[in-house]
């Protein structure tokens, strides 16, 4: 076994600018679309809310015009995250950008830890993790303004939501409904009644309908989520564009635990420029014919005895444009097949990578990939293993019949583990990109840690590596791990240094709890940015 440590992935921004922080990238460079000419200098929106959510909402959007200095009493935010039996376990809400507290991830004892490293974190502020907003307007380097046409918000009347709230007659599943189907309809109001079509709709939730029918219990275990709902019945819509769902408290800045201001312009601006097809900065990977692809999954919560899954296949270009596939649901029953990490059927596995590729080709401007690395959150099984769950077979025989026998593939499975590596000395834990090499196809990957260009460890959370196999194996563990590393850089729902986990992987958790209050029969969108 040998230890060694990754560099830190370089990005590509605007005219050429090459850099590793995205903040500091956008800032100097600007977003990498005015570099491939796919830029836009408008970003169009609407506003669905009550009258005084429409006006605070639009007010919070043009303060983030201007320059804002920041005043580093909050950085930016990282998420972390599980993979449990296959499936990603995020710990953060959806939609929550500017939440800041997780610290009920961690055990006690790394509670302990975690305040020990923030009193020491605290005794300067650090501008590199949190630096001032350039401002989103066409003068400064990022050449892009919001622009609202007042005649494409949409009013929801506070005195309906105000009686289904009051009403004593139905319950509170019932109430969410109603309320999600007054949004629903404003939303189809907006799709065909605007005069110039936006390019993002902005859902603004009152506060006391979030307190009261956020979350609601409902068969046992099982919770409805009023937003992930809503999000759903919104982007399978005829001619849908993307939402973003914000809380009252976040435009009215009430809300406990919000970052600093200046944090709140960069993640809010980057996720609604990538809304718009645009892509706020790149991967600098010299096989820039490679498809990225992720393959995890998620248990179908209102399924009997739990037993359903489906699984949720994303598949990445090295610019970051992403496409999402969910899979069929299948029963996996955990006691009969001896684990409850789920395998897929050698025509399940066949289907659903040629679905992928061929899609894949056609979003890739029909230019087919030399290359495909699969991350998948579960172990591989082949015949041998078991034969009615050869999937890899079917993963390997479905790549080729579409691209041929000359196409190089890597089938790699990405983990979560117990195990944790220790600095022998000093207040910080082992740094980001630190492989562990077990042997020549499998090691231990830090994709969190110290960060010497921070000088701190920007989490709230102790570190959390990841197991990385590789069962078919064309490339080295160490651009395996390179690879992945980068892709931790692709998170484009905020404007972070890193994620915890590959972009290939992410949004899984978030896909499938959305999609799971999808209509049988509706076939979801397939765009990354309608998930966001």
């Amino acid at each position: 076994m040998k230890i060694e440590l990754l560099k830190e992935p370089n990005l590509e921004f605007g005219n050429d600018f090459i850099c590793d922080d995205p903040k500091i990238g956008i800032t100097v460079g600007g977003f990498f679309s005015l570099t491939n000419q796919s830029h836009k200098s408008e970003i169009h929106y609407s506003v669905i809310g009550t009258q005084t959510n429409i006006e605070d909402a639009i007010k919070w959007i043009n303060v983030f015009d201007s320059f804002i200095e920041a005043t580093g009493i909050t950085e930016e935010r990282l998420d972390e995250s599980l993979i449990e039996d296959g499936e990603v376990v995020d710990y953060t809400d959806e939609g929550e950008l500017f939440h800041s507290d997780y610290s009920f991830l961690n055990t006690i004892d790394e509670r302990q830890e975690q305040l020990e490293q923030t009193a020491i974190v605290n005794t300067k502020v650090n501008k590199k993790r949190n630096p001032d907003f350039p401002g989103f307007n066409s003068e400064s380097q990022i050449k892009c303004t919001f622009l609202n046409d007042e005649s494409n918000n949409k009013e929801i009347q506070l005195s309906k939501v105000r009686e289904i709230l009051k009403d004593t007659v139905i319950n509170n599943f019932d109430k969410a409904v109603r309320i999600c189907d007054l949004y629903i309809q404003a939303y189809e109001y907006v799709l065909t009644k605007s005069i110039t079509r936006p390019t993002v709709c902005f859902i603004i939730i009152p506060s006391e309908v979030y307190k009261k029918l956020s979350s609601i219990r409902y068969g046992g275990h099982s919770y409805f989520n009023l937003r992930r709902y809503l999000k759903a019945q919104l982007i399978v819509k005829s001619q849908a564009i993307p939402v973003q769902i914000i809380l009252e408290d976040t435009i009215t800045q009430k809300r406990k635990s919000l970052q600093d201001l200046s944090m709140q312009a960069w993640n809010f601006c980057v996720a609604n420029y990538y809304k718009s097809s645009s892509i706020p900065w790149t991967l600098t990977l010299k096989d820039k014919h490679t498809c990225f692809i992720g393959i995890s999954f998620h248990k179908v919560l209102n399924a009997d005895k739990n037993t359903m899954r489906s699984s949720v296949a994303q598949a990445f270009n090295y610019e970051g444009k992403g496409l999402i596939f969910v899979g069929e649901h299948f029963e996996w029953d955990d006691d009969e097949m001896e684990t409850p990490a789920p395998h897929l059927t050698y025509e399940y596995a066949n289907k659903l990578i040629t679905q992928v590729i061929e899609e894949y080709k056609s979003f890739n401007k029909n230019l087919p990939p030399r290359r495909v690395v699969i991350h998948k959150t579960t172990s591989y099984w082949d015949s041998a293993v078991n034969k009615d769950y050869a999937e890899v077979e079917g993963l390997k025989n479905g790549i080729k019949k579409v691209l041929g026998d000359e196409v190089q593939i890597d089938l790699v499975a990405v983990k979560s583990t117990d195990i944790k590596l220790l600095r022998e000395s000093g207040q910080y834990p082992v740094m980001r990109g630190t492989l562990l090499h077990i042997d020549d196809a499998s090691g231990i990957l830090y994709t969190t840690g110290y960060i010497p260009y921070y000088e701190t460890f920007p989490s709230m959370a102790i570190p959390r590596p990841l197991e990385i196999s590789i069962y078919e194996q064309e490339s080295s563990l160490k651009k395996i791990c390179e690879e992945i590393l980068a892709l931790t850089k692709l998170n484009f729902n905020n404007c972070n240094y890193y994620d915890s986990l590959p972009i290939t992987i992410r949004f899984a958790q978030k896909v499938g709890e959305i999609t799971q209050y999808i209509e049988p029969g509706i076939k979801p969108p397939d765009r990354y940015y309608f998930y966001m």
